[in-house]
């Protein structure tokens, strides 16, 4: 009983940081354009001087529960809080909505780093292929043809060490202290010391508009009050790690926002940028465990990618994507169902011995040979005689050869059928769609750790599928011709 009250605590947790993220998400639009006009740091000090109104007319009371050492505690949070916003405002004067948040997304990726120098240890691999990752995205976001990173970029950077430390320093002192009164002294020192800043910098502080208000008003009490108060409150009942994993939603809504709102241009580099910062924040909080392998091993089967590749080589259909989505329903996907059909069915009566049939000698069995063969060549042979959309007519090439040859191998050794597979649907995705979906290649790693996670497959057997698969669709793509998008 007491798992599962804790279970949902999490959840509830977890959805509220969630909620949390949308918000902060929402934020980038609106500190840009308010700061546009407005001193930096007076602006600070207006939302920071309304979240800290709003957090002592609810919860001055429990001020009393903190000693010197909690006070202590939310100082130096607080000037965490106070570095990461003062860096991301000025960064935002220089850069767009949509980069500033997958830069301080970065922070997400910089955490289990610091949890593991606060605690003495080296990071793990993950986190330090995870950091790996989001700084190629951030070079791909930030710098420009002379490799130089921009101003705003290098300061929206510093913004995401800092908010690091953050979250670090909440999951340390959080469940020792009363949440609302630590946000409260957090609060109560950023809105001081930027309003000492303001004050010393001698700049004239114009009377607020209506837009500069109202950013303050809602980044001040939703944004600030709020939301660090649910941060600080659920923190109690979720881990930092389950914080920071949550939090890699943040840049996706603040693109999202800047391309609705401030009309945004997301290029291809960045697109491919943003993506790997968010592929190392995952890949730095994802719990690299044999469940975690089995379960990537299951759901990332061939089996069920094909479909998903299907989809999104007919939307890339260069005559509609009405046309290219008639072809997929039409023709590709009744022959997936079939082929997913028969391989249940060999699965029920003992044909094979798994979904997978890792077993190397199940996979000689002449029905399995002769389903897997008929069921590629027919829709090859559909497309090639009716003029079907190139992309997918690549595919059904592609994985008919790769079965071939596959097949050849298996008569002397065994590679991974699982990698093969997704090589193949990642590279021609890439192929057909450009950088915009490069980081579907990461799938091929992904998948391969699973299967030897899981004991499939040796590594040399997942790097032998994974070549395989690459080479082969290379190949028919050169014997289609690459350049001849539609026939």
């Amino acid at each position: 009983m007491a798992d599962t009250t804790n279970r949902r605590h999490q959840l509830g947790a977890d959805f509220a940081l969630l909620l949390v993220t949308l918000v902060w998400g929402g934020t980038f639009v609106m500190v840009k354009d308010a700061t546009s006009g407005y001193p930096v740091f007076g602006f600070l000090a207006l939302r920071f001087a309304l979240a800290l109104a709003g957090l002592l007319a609810i919860g001055w009371r429990r001020l009393r529960t903190l000693n010197r050492h909690s006070v202590a505690a939310g100082v130096l949070l607080g000037l965490f809080l106070l570095a990461g916003y003062a860096f991301q405002t000025l960064g935002l004067q220089h850069t767009t909505a949509s980069k500033a948040g997958f830069i301080t997304g970065l922070s997400v990726a910089i955490v289990p780093v610091l949890a593991a120098l606060v605690l003495g240890k080296l990071p793990q691999r993950a986190a330090v292929l995870g950091v790996l990752l989001a700084t190629i995205g951030i070079a791909l976001l930030s710098l420009d043809n002379s490799l130089l990173l921009g101003q705003g970029d290098l300061l929206v950077l510093l913004c995401a060490i800092s908010f690091a430390l953050h979250i670090v320093g909440v999951g340390a002192f959080a469940p020792r202290v009363d949440p609302i009164a630590l946000t409260i002294v957090q609060i109560a020192v950023v809105a001081v010391i930027s309003t000492g800043i303001a004050i010393a910098g001698g700049e004239a502080w114009p009377t607020p508009t209506p837009t500069v208000w109202g950013a303050a008003a809602f980044t001040g009490i939703l944004a600030t009050a709020v939301a660090f108060g649910v941060q600080t409150t659920a923190q109690r009942f979720t881990t930092p790690t389950h914080t920071a994993l949550i939090f890699t939603a943040e840049p996706v809504f603040a693109a999202l926002f800047g391309v609705l709102l401030a009309n945004d241009v997301l290029t291809n580099r960045i697109i491919l940028g943003g993506a790997l910062v968010l592929a190392g924040m995952l890949i730095s909080e994802i719990p690299w465990s044999a469940r975690t392998a089995s379960l990537v091993s299951r759901f990332m089967a061939p089996q069920y990618v094909i479909t998903l590749m299907l989809i999104l080589l007919g939307l890339a259909d260069p005559i509609s994507w009405q046309h290219g989505m008639t072809w997929v329903v039409g023709v590709m996907l009744p022959f997936v169902v079939i082929t997913l059909g028969v391989f249940t069915l060999a699965l029920r009566t003992g044909t094979i011995s798994d979904w997978h049939i890792s077993n190397r000698h199940e996979r000689l069995q002449p029905g399995i040979v002769v389903a897997s063969l008929i069921f590629t060549a027919a829709p090859m042979a559909i497309l090639f005689l009716f003029d079907g959309p190139y992309w997918i007519l690549a595919a059904t090439v592609s994985g008919f050869l790769l079965i071939v040859i596959n097949l050849v191998i298996t008569y002397i050794w065994k590679i991974s059928q699982h990698v093969s597979g997704i090589a193949l649907g990642a590279t021609l995705v890439t192929a057909s769609l450009g950088p915009l979906a490069a980081p579907s290649l990461l799938l091929i790693p992904l998948v391969a750790w699973a299967r030897v996670k899981v004991g499939a497959h040796t590594v040399m057997q997942t790097v032998a599928g994974g070549v395989t698969g690459v080479i082969i669709t290379m190949f028919a793509l050169g014997l289609l011709g690459l350049g001849r998008i539609a026939r």
